[in-house]
């Protein structure tokens, strides 16, 4: 047997060994992905499809994002009727989800472009992912016309060209405005869609809603408004424009990583740079002061209300404590109030440092102007603090008791040694990674033995036979 094929059989014995030593270590081979493909409808749910096949698939996913961004939504994915396709099915609204960095149900609204991956699970947690593949959420409902202008794109079905051309007028004009007194504008042209009736704009972006006549959405650079063909964007219809873009504005003058500002705030400088604080606004405001229903900020601070009279009147305050913060500070401390939100501060913290005193002082003031109080907060109050354990501290040095119930602090309880998996116990993937460093090290050991026997013998092969 020559030296070389000891060599060989040496080799192939260590890795024998090292299977021996290590029997549950197998390698897989990687998962096939075919071509993933999407089904995006407006108003439906959205499915994603793919061929996926292997012989270790713990588990099948897909990742979606935004064209663009990197926040990036799970689904879960279950074998299809078709033999080797995987699918996921999902009532999913993706621009919300990649702000809210959560599973947002509901429906995506029109124009979103979107990204999508398929990713297989192995048993032992490791992942692999197939091809991107790419989606759009259209209305194809009606034949779009677009003209581009400025830092607009105006998208419309019903009306002459001249229509088209006084909506994106408009619209960068309210660009503009905003630009000036926020500090910042638009990165990039944004998106108008122009529907003729407001049924149609409510199944394309709230089939749940009755009240609107915009949305702008952030995370895809759109807006929707309702304008009739017949109306031309001027009157309430220039003010829907100007509203929504305003909010584009504004969220790019507060953009930050943290949180936003209260929605109050972003809906009374879109109503104030829109149409003002108006008669009509008014209106709505006196009558709450009048039967004592006004609504505190902070109760405005998130979603406004559903009914319509209080939805109403949410605007009205919004844009009447923005007046109010113009008559006190001026203007140019509510630009400068606005602008603090991009370094992430809280309602309070912003507040603060614009003015001196917190959201609830300046919510106080606003009140005491109207001529009224503040009313308690409704719905569950904080309980009475009850009595402390006579072994805490006063000073709240100490966190608690330092024993259980019945025993001495320097006793130690029936689990004072941890078990396998709590903290301070014996981790089981630790344990198992040091058998199978063990396990390489006598492979090593015993392969260099191996040659250096080889290595011995080959030598003694060579010598010329000895006589006695």
């Amino acid at each position: 047997m020559t030296a070389l094929r000891r060599l060989a059989i040496a080799l192939s014995l260590s890795v024998a060994l090292v299977g021996a030593l290590l029997p549950g270590v197998t390698v897989a081979a990687e998962p096939t992905f075919g071509t993933p493909s999407v089904t995006a409808t407006l108003g439906e749910p959205i499915t994603f499809s793919s061929p996926v096949s292997g012989d270790d698939i713990a588990a099948v996913e897909v990742l979606v994002r935004l064209v663009g961004d990197a926040t990036t939504i799970v689904i879960q994915a279950q074998p299809a009727q078709a033999a080797g396709t995987w699918q996921a099915t999902q009532s999913i609204d993706i621009g919300t989800s990649a702000l809210c960095e959560c599973l947002a149900d509901g429906n995506t609204a029109p124009n979103t472009h979107f990204e999508f991956q398929f990713r297989v699970r192995a048993a032992d947690g490791s992942t692999s992912v197939g091809p991107v593949g790419q989606g759009v959420v259209n209305d194809d409902r009606f034949e779009w016309r677009t003209i581009e202008q400025g830092l607009v794109r105006v998208h419309w079905y019903n009306g002459n060209d001249a229509f088209a051309q006084s909506a994106a007028d408009v619209a960068n004009e309210a660009i503009d405005r905003a630009s000036e007194l926020l500090g910042t504008t638009l990165p990039q042209p944004v998106d108008l869609f122009v529907y003729d009736t407001q049924q149609a704009l409510l199944e394309a972006v709230s089939p749940n809603r009755e009240n609107i006549a915009g949305q702008a959405h952030q995370a895809i650079d759109t807006m929707f408004v309702w304008i009739p063909a017949d109306q031309g964007a001027d009157a309430f219809a220039g003010e829907v424009v100007r509203h929504e873009l305003t909010h584009l504005v504004f969220d790019a003058a507060t953009d930050n990583p943290y949180r936003e500002p209260a929605l109050w705030i972003n809906e009374g400088v879109a109503v104030y740079l829109s149409v003002g604080y108006s008669a009509y606004y008014q209106s709505f405001v006196d009558g709450a002061v009048a039967d004592r229903s006004l609504i505190p900020l902070d109760g405005l601070a998130g979603l406004f209300p559903s009914p319509p009279d209080q939805f109403y009147l949410a605007y009205a305050e919004a844009v009447a404590a923005i007046d109010f913060f113009i008559r006190t500070h001026g203007e140019p401390k509510l630009w400068d109030l606005v602008r603090s939100y991009a370094r992430g501060l809280t309602d309070d913290e912003a507040f603060s440092a614009t003015t001196g005193v917190d959201a609830a002082a300046f919510n106080a003031a606003w009140f005491a102007s109207l001529g009224v109080d503040v009313p308690a907060p409704l719905g569950p109050q904080p309980g009475p603090t009850g009595p402390l354990p006579p072994d805490w501290q006063a000073d709240g040095q100490t966190p608690g008791p330092s024993a259980r119930p019945g025993e001495s602090p320097a006793t130690p309880g029936p689990s004072a040694t941890p078990r396998p998996g709590q903290p301070g116990g014996a981790d089981p993937d630790a344990l198992t990674r040091t058998v199978a460093i063990i396990g390489w090290l006598l492979a090593v050991v015993v392969l260099v033995a191996l040659i250096g026997y080889l290595l011995v013998q080959r030598n003694r092969a060579r010598r010329p036979p000895q006589g006695w």
